[in-house]
């Protein structure tokens, strides 16, 4: 980040989220939850790679996991080349053993379009032995590299917005239901949301406090420094407003 401050007018065109900040509660533990009257309306989600290790699932479920996010692949930022999670298949059949809901996720680097379906060809080919146990969304997660040499981050805002809409379309052809993953600059500056209004959202920001961002989205990704009984070390928790 460059610390600047980009100030961006709210498009009237997208759908907002009815979200209230007063009805947010963090727990002590700093788990999130939505609440109305007392009544839970969020359900408890995590997301996980090869970097969770062997994972305990059922100890996952019995924490209160309603759902995981597993990374099935990704492109790498530098060479280009797909490669699968070591730990997809491990953890899609843990998971879904436990009770665990399955969304999927990959990490896109896709410079083109023809990249963009190449990378959802290979997710539904993974996912083909287990497409019964896909219950929730296929995402494609966009990310500009800190580091500066992503192969993505020097895409125009409609290079990315069409690899993004190339990814969401094939992966809803094959009937799943597409999400994007992003980050306040991803969704504000870097992507045009218009042609995305119909793809669901998943968002990243963890500062679980504050709902500072406008446009409807179903999944918050709240924090990267999580702990769940069954893992070793830090996961991403999230909450969603729906289940699927």
């Amino acid at each position: 980040s460059t610390g600047m401050y980009n100030f961006v007018p709210i498009n009237d065109n997208l759908a907002k989220h009815s979200l209230v900040s007063d009805n947010l509660v963090l727990s002590d533990d700093g788990e999130l939850t939505y609440e109305d009257s007392g009544t839970v309306l969020s359900n408890k989600g995590i997301d996980v790679s090869r970097y969770q290790g062997n994972i305990d699932w059922n100890k996952v479920k019995a924490d209160g996991v309603n759902y995981a996010f597993i990374r099935v692949g990704l492109r790498g930022y530098k060479t280009g080349e797909i490669n699968i999670d070591e730990k997809f298949e491990a953890n899609i059949k843990g998971a879904h053993a436990a009770g665990v809901k399955v969304g999927v996720y990959f990490f896109s680097q896709a410079i083109n379009v023809e990249e963009a379906i190449e990378e959802a060809e290979f997710v539904i080919e993974q996912l083909e032995p287990y497409a019964d146990m896909v219950d929730y969304p296929v995402v494609i997660d966009v990310e500009k590299i800190s580091s500066g040499d992503g192969r993505m981050n020097n895409l125009t805002r409609e290079e990315r917005t069409q690899i993004v809409q190339a990814f969401c379309e094939r992966i809803e052809d094959e009937g799943y239901t597409p999400m994007i993953y992003g980050n306040l600059e991803m969704f504000g500056l870097l992507l045009d949301m218009e042609s995305l209004e119909k793809y669901e959202k998943w968002y990243a920001n963890y500062d679980p406090t504050l709902l500072y961002f406008p446009y409807d989205f179903k999944v918050w990704q709240y924090s990267d420094t999580g702990t769940v009984d069954g893992i070793k070390g830090d996961v991403d928790l999230n909450i969603s407003f729906k289940e699927w």
